[in-house]
């Protein structure tokens, strides 16, 4: 169950991160972000009231330390996303948010398998390959350097968040999302930056905000629940969706020897699961 709950977060917050993309080639990032945020704030309060457990106050911390996290790695994302490629920007992301968490596992005396190491491996020679793409030129180091700040950030939030505990509930993505969600608007204050995206693309933004929650509920049910290490990196699969949305929907492209080097990461991901 934890490992499934995972790939469904990961489902979700790759469709979620299609929709945001979209938005974030026609807003800033940091607007994007903390619009869909507003909504996905929204859903983690209703959920978090009516769904098992209840408040704690340790386990609404580590959620606000996970938002500070998310709200950079966010914003990030999304401006990755913008000015790079996806094939570029989610494989990094995908590696990094499974990796941190695993390394804290292994800090607090988790054992390192063989095939977990295997895996590990699998996954960063697939990075390498999907990050070439000599046509991109400026835009492969701009998504490299973006996409492993943005994963460094994703990683550190979702350690965060699998500190908590069940009888703390859904409580803990409600302080996350807000936490990040007052980041960024704070952020949008200092540079002088719309705060909520309008026009049609609102409803872009609100998809993006939900589906994102979904995805965060997800997660934090299966860390309750399951090893840190199995479902983190069942979370970071969510590159998948995305890249194939946008290279359906969108203007994006996968080149075949992206399409392989996201079946190796895949691959890794797959053998870090399984031990």
């Amino acid at each position: 169950m934890p490992i499934f709950l995972g790939l469904l977060g990961s489902l979700v917050i790759g469709t979620s991160d299609f929709f945001a993309r979209y938005v974030a080639r026609r807003n800033h990032a940091a607007t994007t972000a903390a619009t869909g945020l507003i909504f996905a704030t929204l859903v983690a309060v209703l959920v978090a009231t009516f769904g098992p457990g209840g408040f704690r106050i340790n386990d609404y911390l580590f959620g606000c330390g996970s938002g500070v996290a998310s709200g950079c790695a966010l914003g990030l994302l999304y401006r990755g996303l913008a000015v790079s490629s996806v094939a570029i920007v989610s494989p990094i992301v995908a590696v990094l948010l499974g990796a941190v968490p695993m390394f804290g596992d292994l800090i607090t005396g988790a054992p390192l398998s063989s095939g977990v190491a295997v895996g590990v491996t699998t996954a960063l020679i697939g990075l390498m390959i999907t990050t070439f793409d000599p046509n991109m030129g400026d835009r492969v180091k701009a998504g490299i350097l973006l996409g492993f700040a943005s994963g460094l950030c994703f990683g550190t939030g979702l350690l965060l968040m699998a500190q908590t505990t069940v009888d703390g509930g859904l409580w803990p993505v409600v302080a996350q999302r807000s936490t990040a969600l007052i980041i960024l608007f704070g952020f949008c204050t200092v540079r002088g930056l719309p705060k909520i995206v309008t026009g049609p693309l609102l409803r872009f933004s609100a998809v993006a905000g939900v589906l994102g929650s979904v995805g965060v509920l997800c997660y934090t049910a299966g860390f309750q629940r399951g090893s840190i290490t199995a479902v983190a990196v069942a979370a970071s699969v969510f590159p998948v969706p995305t890249a194939i949305l946008s290279a359906t929907f969108d203007d994006d492209s996968l080149r075949w020897w992206q399409i392989i080097g996201i079946g190796l990461v895949i691959t890794g991901i797959g053998l870090i699961a399984r031990g």
